[in-house]
């Protein structure tokens, strides 16, 4: 581990010194070119007439979902700006209305984010109904259909709902790693695990996907095809994995280099759930490739 740390320690100083190049060697910014540059007139900024309401969607960016939640965002179609003084949303698919976070004004004619977290789904229900969202303003309080276009909610019910059914039965973990050979030809296998609850039935692992930084060292992705019964045995899954790559970006945007999706069938329907690695296997994750990549 020392190792690697010494590695990735020396790649970014390289990335600095490549910055510092840059410059003059008293430090200064070099010179402008003496070619001028050629430069771009921006079109006008067109005016959207107002819609008179207040109009939502959901949205959901990377570090939401690593925070484990998402934002409903407000666009103020009214002639004034607006001070929410409490924003509840409501889905069918979650089990408890929910508070909105970060409460700030919107201005006339702009749109805001505003937190929620993703709390208990209901599972099990398939009836659809559109979400709304209550917004309270001090003047006025309005309920609006909320626009769900890449379906946030529904795709979290549906992972967190497999999750639960998985974890009624055996519960899903990565459990250890073993690395074989040495050097660049190294290759780890990573254990993943079912341990029975105990109670009644089954499901059955299908595969597995890479991540940024670990693939499978057999193919694109593993294919395990191991049925597992909650009133069975553990079942310990060895999945052959190598680094997916090997320059320091990969290494230095892998915030889920250690997590990764595993599809499922229970009760005949397919799901996807995903499954991180604890920190101290993390740790020797990432020990084993920056062996194999030499940092």
């Amino acid at each position: 581990m020392k190792r690697y740390a010494a590695g990735v320690a020396l790649l970014l100083a390289l990335a600095a010194c490549s910055s510092a190049s840059s410059s003059t060697a008293s430090g200064q910014p070099s010179a402008a070119p003496s070619t001028p540059t050629k430069t771009l007139t921006l079109p006008p900024v067109t005016t959207r007439p107002l819609s008179g309401t207040l109009t939502a969607e959901l949205q959901q960016s990377s570090r939401d979902v690593a925070l484990n939640r998402f934002q409903v965002w407000i666009t103020n179609g009214l002639d004034r700006q607006i001070r929410p003084r409490s924003i509840v949303y409501v889905d069918r698919l979650l089990a408890r209305p929910e508070k909105a976070g970060r409460l700030r004004p919107i201005p006339s004619g702009s749109y805001r984010g505003f937190t929620l977290d993703l709390i208990r789904p209901l599972c099990g229900d398939d009836e659809q109904a559109a979400a709304t969202v209550t917004v309270d303003y001090g003047s006025d309080e309005v309920t609006v259909p909320v626009e769900d276009e890449t379906k946030v909610t529904g795709r979290w019910a549906d992972e967190r709902c497999a999750e639960l059914a998985i974890d009624r039965v055996a519960t899903l973990a990565w459990s250890g790693i073993e690395v074989q050979g040495s050097g660049e030809d190294a290759i780890a296998l990573f254990r993943l695990t079912a341990t029975p609850t105990g109670r009644a039935g089954s499901y059955t692992v299908d595969t597995a996907t890479g991540t940024p930084l670990y693939t499978s060292a057999d193919g694109d992705f593993w294919k395990i095809g191991r049925r597992v019964s909650g009133t069975g045995k553990p079942v310990t899954m060895e999945l052959p994995a190598q680094p997916a790559r090997c320059d320091i970006h990969a290494f230095g945007s892998a915030t889920g280099g250690t997590t990764f999706f595993v599809n499922v069938t229970i009760d005949g329907q397919p799901a996807q759930v995903r499954i991180a690695m604890s920190p101290e296997l993390t740790n020797e994750a990432f020990a084993y490739a920056g062996e194999v990549c030499g940092f």
